[in-house]
């Protein structure tokens, strides 16, 4: 799920993965939840990590050629959080 632009640095990104962090576990019964940005997109980066943090995850690494993005291959950075880091982090 991307913002566009008029909706960039609203704080809507922490408020959005709460939301579905919530609805993947306690709804879902999800075990893990993930997400990613790639290299040098400081501002996903940024976003990521301060909620990734605030639920008790963490970053897993590069992902090598993990997408394609106008004809070329692009790595990926992966941050993870389990069910197990989520109840640990909301309790």
């Amino acid at each position: 799920m991307w913002f566009r632009k008029p909706f960039w640095g609203r704080g809507y990104s922490g408020e959005r993965a709460a939301a579905l962090m919530q609805w993947a576990f306690e709804d879902l019964d999800l075990e893990v939840v993930g997400a990613s940005h790639q290299p040098g997109n400081e501002q996903s980066r940024r976003a990521i990590e301060k909620y990734i943090e605030a639920h008790g995850g963490q970053y897993d690494g590069l992902l090598r050629n993990w997408i394609t993005k106008d004809d070329e291959m692009r790595d990926l950075r992966r941050y993870t959080v389990t069910r197990e880091q989520y109840e640990a982090a909301t309790a």
